[in-house]
């Protein structure tokens, strides 16, 4: 074998180390966006898991209503109110996250979808009427042109939620019947 030919037969082989150096970074790249996507999930699920918060969802699906009165409101015992704000914080939480992309909207989608018509009636009320009465309350800083931006939060992703629809995700038990892991 003369000199050119070896040359030409270790450029190849070093460009197939190249290509192969290459696939092998794009799988660890992908490998690196699956496990991150199972953590996030891993988190979403674990802090709807919550006690509180899921004393939250039932407080607004069986006690808040969509026309829940300022005083039915008021007179909720303070594990019940603490309980609605915990849900309210996470929402708001992983409102901000989906809004700045940190969390898949698909993936908080999924998650929520299923408690959307228990709790967004209901979670509208209370927010409108506690920002009402902090508005109304000299010493409270909250200002009708700026409200409270926790709530607002609240209610893009509510408003996201709610206009978004994937008909597999409904009855999965029904629909997805010929899904296999």
């Amino acid at each position: 074998m003369d000199l050119e030919a070896a040359a030409n037969i270790g450029e190849a082989l070093s460009g197939l180390a190249i290509m192969f150096t290459l696939l092998f970074g794009i799988r660890q790249v992908m490998e690196v966006n699956r496990n991150r996507r199972y953590e996030i999930s891993q988190t979403i699920a674990q802090s709807l898991e919550n006690p509180l918060v899921q004393r939250g969802f039932a407080t607004f699906g069986a006690v808040i209503k969509h026309n829940s009165t300022p005083e039915e409101l008021m007179a909720l015992p303070r594990e019940q109110k603490d309980a609605a704000n915990a849900v309210i914080v996470l929402m708001a939480n992983h409102a901000v996250m989906t809004y700045h992309r940190n969390l898949s909207f698909d993936l908080v989608y999924s998650f929520y979808n299923g408690y959307l018509s228990l709790i967004g009636p209901s979670m509208r009320r209370l927010m409108q009427i506690t920002e009402m009465g902090y508005i109304m309350h000299p010493d409270s800083g909250v200002s009708e042109e700026e409200g409270m931006g926790t709530f607002h939060w609240v209610l893009w992703l509510l408003d996201r939620l709610e206009e978004h629809h994937k008909s597999d995700e409904y009855k999965p038990h029904l629909n997805q019947k010929d899904w296999k892991p």
